[in-house]
């Protein structure tokens, strides 16, 4: 039974290492200053990546040198390794970085530190976030790319420990609160005031029932609903959208997140779309533009991309399945 350890890598390392002579001179050279604290769209991440191997090998110079101090995400996992007596052969981590090339170059030399080390892991990389859209992008890739994994460790006999330390505080949250209901163990955090690691409470958590059984029903009437079928379903469109479990789209109707859909998929043995009921998958989709019917779709998901496109060019659309659901643009 491995003891895997799920954290989120930042660019801690590439702060703290701003002082190293060696490393401040290619960051000097490179134009790279507040490299730590560079945006997704900054021109200067591609100077990281045509430099890419460069800064690779100077950076694990610097964490040869200076160990666990060298990066939180090092500090906090090693910590609580001590603290739970998790030996280095038992041990794997999976961290996850974001699609930027800051952070996939602290996640780069962190994996290659640890393999020295003689612990092993994986990285891999979800969506940056910069705007209200992106987070919910973001929060729908952690979950594929983590949270998917947390469950597979679990059904494989493996435990599981969150290391709530490094990473955005959303992302974070989300990844505890989403962790916790994929079955993981324990979520770590390390104080640095204190230095000390503490294990947070991390109780068995569960969705209520009455919630469950309305994102079902959502689910069974299809991914959208306008106002007036969701009051006829009994579904309280309101309290889903204040817990960002629906969004509101045009002025009558809302829709299942992503996400929230994902999350019920964990509650259904036989996975959330084998649940619906026998022949919606058949049910087709007519997206009707400007009172025409211009095509028709057997996927949900098509349809509403087609009706996206086409309100975004200012037309008037909707969606129609009989009886079920219907879709309507602003």
């Amino acid at each position: 039974m491995r003891k895997v350890h799920v954290t989120a890598v930042g660019t801690s390392l590439l702060g703290n290492s701003s002082k190293d002579s060696n490393v401040k001179k290619v960051i000097d050279e490179l134009g790279l200053e507040n490299w730590e604290r560079m945006s997704f769209n900054d021109d200067r991440q591609r100077k990281i990546a045509d430099n890419f191997n460069r800064i690779k090998g100077v950076l694990l110079e610097y964490l040869r040198d200076k160990g666990q101090g060298g990066s939180a995400e090092l500090d906090s996992l090693l910590s609580a390794m001590k603290r739970f007596g998790h030996s280095k052969e038992e041990v794997y981590v999976l961290m996850y970085t974001t699609n930027t090339w800051n952070s996939e170059l602290a996640g780069e030399v962190i994996k290659d530190y640890l393999e020295e080390q003689g612990i092993h892991g994986e990285k891999t990389e979800i969506s940056s976030i910069s705007s209200e859209e992106s987070f919910y992008e973001g929060i729908n890739d952690l979950f594929d790319k983590v949270i998917k994994r947390i469950i597979k460790f679990k059904e494989e006999g493996d435990e599981v420990f969150i290391n709530a330390t490094p990473g955005l505080k959303p992302e974070t949250t989300f990844l505890s609160l989403a962790g916790l209901l994929a079955g993981a163990d324990s979520i770590y955090y390390k104080y640095q005031e204190f230095n000390n690691v503490v294990s947070l409470p991390s109780l068995p958590i569960t969705i209520t029932p009455k919630y469950l059984e309305w994102l079902i029903r959502f689910a069974e009437s299809g991914y959208t609903l306008s106002n007036r079928r969701a009051k006829e379903l009994g579904i309280p469109v309101h309290s889903l959208e204040i817990r960002s479990l629906a969004e509101r789209k045009g002025e009558d109707a809302y829709r299942l997140r992503e996400w929230a859909r994902k999350i019920v998929d964990m509650y259904l043995p036989n996975g959330f779309h084998n649940y619906l009921p026998n022949g919606f998958h058949n049910e087709t989709y007519k997206v009707v533009v400007e009172d025409k019917v211009e095509a028709e779709f057997q996927s949900e998901d098509d349809a509403y991309k087609f009706m996206e496109i086409k309100r975004k060019e200012g037309k008037k659309v909707r969606v129609e399945t009989p009886d079920k659901v219907y879709f309507l643009g602003p």
